[in-house]
């Protein structure tokens, strides 16, 4: 896939940006510019992607959905939240970290 294009919904565009446990758009920033092989990736649809990275900062796993409009290229910010114990673990060991 290679670097994600991505951008914050701009004010009063629907929908706006879901952000949870204290998120940050830089806490995504850190997160989504990750290599590819940084992250994981799943490609929900043609217009929704799931990403799963650590963020650099923190250090903290963040779950993220992008969205985008037909026949654009850029993706926008859904939904953002940290990854529950369960997914860290399952996290931990698809990267082998575990």
């Amino acid at each position: 896939m290679s670097e994600i294009l991505w951008r914050m919904p701009k004010a009063g565009e629907r929908p706006e940006a879901d952000l949870r446990d204290g998120l940050t758009a830089a806490d995504l920033a850190e997160a989504l510019v990750r290599t590819e092989g940084e992250q994981r990736r799943v490609e929900l649809s043609e217009l929704r992607l799931a990403v799963t990275a650590p963020s650099r900062g923190t250090s903290r796993l963040i779950r993220t959905l992008l969205i985008r409009d037909d026949g654009s290229f850029v993706w926008r910010i859904r939904f953002a939240r940290l990854a529950t114990l369960e997914e860290i673990e399952q996290w931990a060991k698809q990267t082998g970290a575990a």
